[in-house]
């Protein structure tokens, strides 16, 4: 395969990945908690002998090296639900699923069979003791301050767990709206500058229609680079018949 090929073969698996982020995000575009992907790409070059001389230029190729999340807030919209908290600030509330401790924006909580607080998904929701919340049957007067303290009729039950991490880009997304930190990304409990919201959730920070604009352009770009594959293949096609009948 000739260069032209191996370069226009590069953008196009560049530009493939992107647009299942794009595409990822708009299907996101109304999960609660849900924070933005993107793709970072760049361009290397590449001398090949055929690239040097007189005249000659190097091949510059297309790459995808990472993934870049945007943590911007969402709108926050209110719900009335008791179990619904929004978070203001950076801040994740903590949760334990079978995979162990996760992270998350995404405050639509509700309680299980046993009166535990859990997440939609099933995962418990944290104390900062580290322990699941339990609400005894006939509890109804469910209270959550903006510094996270849990409280009913009978009084305090706890203070939810939420965390801050030194670099949210270090987190690894599980799944739509969980994260998973790593080694070596610091964390600090119960952050100052932090507020929480009962009776609301933080609505996705996708922009629908920019999302839509990027999908398009992206659309564009790749039907583009295969004209240009399809020219050059008739192109190389045409020489080899040339040569051919001279032959």
């Amino acid at each position: 395969m000739d260069n032209t090929k191996y370069i226009a073969l590069s953008r196009q698996m560049a530009l493939w990945k992107q647009m299942d982020i794009v595409s990822n995000n708009m299907a996101n575009m109304n999960t609660s908690g849900y924070k933005q992907d993107d793709v970072l790409f760049s361009s290397f070059l590449l001398e090949t002998p055929q690239s040097t001389g007189i005249g000659r230029k190097a091949n510059y190729f297309a790459f995808d090296f990472g993934q870049f999340q945007n943590f911007a807030e969402g709108a926050v919209v209110e719900t009335g639900n008791s179990f619904d908290l929004a978070l203001k600030g950076d801040a994740f509330f903590c949760v334990e699923t079978n995979g162990g401790e996760r992270y998350t924006k995404k405050g639509q909580f509700s309680l299980d069979g046993n009166g535990m607080l859990v997440t939609n998904e099933g995962a418990v929701v944290l104390s900062e003791n580290n322990e699941p919340f339990f609400f005894a049957p006939g509890e109804r007067e469910v209270s959550i301050s903006e510094n996270g303290d849990v409280s009913t009729e009978n009084g305090v039950i706890g203070r939810l767990k939420l965390v801050r991490f030194e670099d949210n880009q270090k987190l690894l997304k599980q799944g739509g709206t969980m994260f998973e930190n790593v080694d070596g990304n610091a964390v600090t409990l119960n952050p100052d500058n932090v507020r929480i919201i009962q009776g609301a959730v933080e609505k996705s920070n996708v922009e629908p229609v920019v999302e839509m604009t990027k999908m398009i352009n992206l659309q564009r770009n790749y039907e583009y680079v295969q004209q240009m594959i399809d020219e050059e293949h008739e192109r190389l096609s045409n020489t080899i018949n040339v040569y051919a009948q001279l032959a």
